[in-house]
């Protein structure tokens, strides 16, 4: 299951699994990585693609899809949280379109 924080998800069924990470410095120190070592390097190439990041050990993950993105980091960290997010995008989804449309 994940759970969505912010502009990102962990890839997680409980915070509990980690009790040493809080998901808000999770989420901080995910967007705070994107922006300063990221951002330059992958907008140009994978601009719409997920990356899956673990800012204490300075490690990302890209995927198609996040599911993708998240099962490439899981699988080399399977221990570790990780902060979700689309290249190139400010979030990783976007909820609503449809059901608000006047016919």
């Amino acid at each position: 299951m994940l759970e969505s924080l912010s502009k990102g998800a962990l890839m997680s069924s409980s915070l509990s699994d980690n009790p040493t990470i809080r998901p808000s410095s999770l989420v901080e120190d995910g967007e705070a990585f994107y922006e300063s070592h990221l951002k330059e390097k992958l907008e140009p190439a994978h601009s719409g693609e997920f990356v899956a990041i673990q800012p204490s050990a300075a490690r990302y993950f890209l995927g198609q899809t996040a599911t993708a993105a998240l099962v490439a980091a899981r699988t080399a960290m399977p221990e570790s949280q990780f902060y979700l997010t689309r290249v190139g995008r400010s979030t990783a989804h976007k909820i609503g379109g449809h059901g608000a449309r006047v016919r």
